[in-house]
């Protein structure tokens, strides 16, 4: 006969998740400043934003990490999360 398996599950609760970016800025926290670059990339055409990462890069934190959210539209804009996983993308 087969001897029995056991599996122990530990839930670290206190454990800091590790790896985790921080949540974006509300509106209502962020800098002006922030607030009217996202406005600029959200009229800025996909291929433009693009190719003018840099221009752009103050949205994202040091790790890449957006410090603004998105802005629900309809539109086929770039968003401050995809701006930033494009930055992180490219600069590995």
């Amino acid at each position: 006969m087969p001897g029995k398996h056991r599996f122990l599950t530990v839930l670290l609760l206190s454990a800091p998740a590790v790896g985790f970016a921080g949540s974006p800025l509300p509106d209502s926290a962020a800098p002006k400043a922030l607030l009217d670059l996202r406005a600029k990339l959200l009229s800025t055409p996909r291929d433009e934003a693009r190719r003018d990462l840099g221009k752009f890069r103050a949205l994202c934190d040091d790790e890449g990490y957006p410090l603004v959210g998105n802005v629900a539209n309809k539109s086929e804009r770039v968003q401050p999360s995809e701006l930033c996983a494009t930055l992180r993308k490219t600069s590995r």
